[in-house]
């Protein structure tokens, strides 16, 4: 990959067994916030922003004294948040790499907390906390929030299923994620699947092995607020990404993906649809439904390496 990295010295080379993750793009304010959190009480930890903006501004924001010593900055010249996921993994020194979102909020020992939930358990490669939205206007529109309501450990493709954490607020075994060729950079804003970045990793790790965890101890705060106008399309590319992420196993060789696929569609499109029917309310989820064949058929036409279960680079021709 192809960057310009702007590290302080001492922040690039810290060893500390910490480390936090976050990707940014043209959000300069949103991403100082969560900076100024994780290092809100934060013992040594190796803190790196990766950052794929138009301009200049969120460098020089990272310039500045309070950030000097403390924030490992690159400037990236890639573009969708896989890429700028596995230049962020590739430079962490600690065996477990704490993520979270450029809009998002944490608590004094947030990093702390997740890192040890991941090293208590030795086979869990990628775990995942609560994401809550603070208080807003609820007739104007929404906040994405994840709020699983116990610790659950998932063995498999398939438990994934009705328990997709996201990015918000996750932790990943360095060394497994990196085995599997990093991040799949088909996933995620920016990408070919724009969205599901997070499941598809969680699939990617269960399916070779590895376990996946969330926890309802653990808890981040998420600010990104959409209209509901935004969330139209928002769902139309959340769903056309979980599409491609179920076909990923099938084109693999892999026939719980079937399974996978089935059991998104099933619970999370048609039985809400169903059951606005029932109380004779407009039904919704066809678009769900629509995108997300639209990205499974996407996905069963796209190569897919074996070994990493990375879908391969398409190009034009």
């Amino acid at each position: 990959m192809d960057s310009k990295a702007e590290p302080d010295e001492d922040a690039g080379d810290d060893p500390a067994r910490l480390a936090a993750l976050v990707c940014t793009r043209n959000r300069p304010s949103d991403v100082a916030r969560v900076v100024r959190s994780l290092l809100d009480g934060a013992d040594a930890m190796h803190l790196i922003v990766v950052d794929q903006s138009d301009d200049e501004v969120t460098a020089h924001l990272f310039s500045e004294p309070e950030f000097a010593g403390r924030v490992h900055y690159v400037r990236s010249t890639t573009r969708g948040k896989g890429a700028a996921m596995n230049e962020g993994i590739r430079l962490v020194t600690a065996d477990i790499v704490v993520c979270t979102d450029d809009d998002c909020e944490a608590p004094p020992g947030w990093v702390s907390a997740m890192t040890d939930l991941v090293a208590a358990n030795p086979r869990v490669a990628v775990a995942f906390c609560r994401v809550e939205a603070p208080p807003h206007d609820r007739t104007l529109g929404y906040i994405p929030a994840y709020l699983p309501d116990r610790v659950r450990l998932m063995k498999s493709a398939l438990a994934t299923c009705p328990h997709r954490g996201i990015g918000a607020g996750m932790a990943l075994r360095r060394d497994v994620v990196l085995e599997l060729g990093g991040m799949d950079e088909s996933f995620g804003p920016g990408a070919r699947f724009p969205s599901a970045d997070d499941w598809d990793v969680q699939l990617r790790v269960t399916l070779k092995g590895w376990h996946a965890l969330e926890t309802d101890e653990i808890a981040i705060t998420h600010h990104g607020f959409r209209t509901y106008a935004q969330g139209r399309e928002h769902t139309r590319r959340d769903w056309l990404a979980l599409g491609g992420a179920a076909a990923k196993p099938i084109r693999a060789g892999h026939p719980t993906g079937l399974v996978v696929g089935l059991y998104v569609v099933f619970a999370d499109a048609i039985v809400p649809m169903t059951r606005d029917l029932l109380s004779f309310r407009k039904p919704s989820g066809m678009q769900r439904i629509v995108s997300f064949c639209r990205g499974f058929a996407r996905g069963l036409r796209t190569p897919v390496d074996r070994r990493t279960l990375h879908y391969r680079v398409v190009r034009p021709g």
